[in-house]
């Protein structure tokens, strides 16, 4: 049995999947297995030449596109190995990256997932520049409150974090930060401080097509995280209805400042104000703002006031102290 399992899910075949393999297969841990969930293509093993062959390469064929999160479901159910690592199709991992990421996984048994930092390559691989990355243990944590702290594909984690968290399918593009998010609350999470991942961006990007779906369900996730951390339970609707429905991020970021108002959640409601301006900068939106932000100032404690006041004029790491890193 590998040490490592590399989970890919694709759903397409693009110039990018066999550089992402590649890179997979490049590693210098060689103790591993890649986990290819072919989402729905049929794409036959040849069409990968040589990467094809690789006896290294598991495939789990589906019969059709069940969406991001079964895809990574069935994956997680095929690996054989102690740890999973991550990897979108169209990035690439660093030579060092499982190898430097297994050995901060053994020396602590603690931890549950390490990340590192990243880079972010153009379609011809070419760096760009640095994703954000909040990397030390209790920082990553606070900061799964409100968004991903490091990209997920740049983490590899213990099985048994994968398995005892399955990706929820109502998250249809966000299921991967709700992950994170649960996971933060179970086990530490951790970094190798050194780029060891390129994230593509390019235009036919998931989060490019559908903007306004992935900032909803991104609200929802947030709820949810604040119900869990503040003792309540998450409720049996997952996805609220009055965010399934909004039709523009900045119109989410508004629905969702409101449910966080009415549930106390003043710091939540201050955030969620400060980005629907930001998603939609004009005089307008910036009314409608400010109106939530003041109602969240209602809301708190008077002990509370500033940090919403924070959260509202700077965001959530200049509230929080926290320090991103850069390569």
């Amino acid at each position: 049995m590998p040490a490592v399992s590399v989970l890919m899910v694709f759903h397409r075949d693009t110039p990018f999947l066999r550089p992402a393999i590649a890179s997979v297969l490049g590693q210098t841990w060689r103790d591993l297995e890649l986990v290819l969930v072919d989402n729905g293509t049929g794409l036959p093993a040849s069409a990968l030449g040589e990467f094809g062959r690789d006896p290294r390469v598991r495939w789990v064929r589906l019969p059709a596109n069940a969406g991001i999160a079964a895809g990574h479901n069935a994956g997680v159910a095929a690996a054989s190995s102690e740890f999973i690592g991550l990897l979108d199709y169209d990035d690439l991992m660093m030579p060092r990256r499982l190898e430097r990421q297994v050995a901060l996984l053994r020396a602590d048994p603690r931890l549950g997932l390490i990340s590192s930092l990243v880079e972010t390559i153009d379609a011809a691989s070419c760096v760009t520049g640095c994703e954000f990355s909040v990397v030390e243990p209790i920082a990553q944590c606070r900061y799964t409150q409100y968004a991903a702290p490091v990209v997920t594909p740049a983490y590899t984690g213990r099985r048994e974090v994968f398995t005892q968290l399955p990706y929820r399918e109502v998250f249809a593009f966000s299921a991967d930060f709700d992950f994170l998010a649960r996971a933060a609350e179970g086990w530490p999470l951790a970094a190798v401080p050194e780029v060891l991942l390129g994230y593509r961006h390019h235009l036919a990007q998931t989060t490019v097509q559908h903007a306004a779906r992935i900032a909803a369900e991104r609200c929802a996730v947030r709820l949810l995280t604040a119900r869990r951390r503040a003792g309540r339970p998450e409720g049996t609707e997952l996805f609220p209805a009055a965010l399934a429905d909004a039709s523009t991020p900045a119109a989410a970021m508004r629905r969702c400042a409101e449910l966080c108002l009415l549930e106390g959640f003043a710091p939540l409601a201050a955030f969620h104000a400060r980005r629907s301006f930001i998603e939609r900068p004009t005089p307008a939106s910036l009314a409608k703002a400010a109106r939530l932000f003041s109602l969240a100032l209602r809301v708190a404690p008077a002990a509370d006031r500033w940090g919403v006041t924070r959260m509202f004029l700077t965001g959530p790491v200049r509230a929080l102290g926290l320090r991103p890193h850069r390569p």
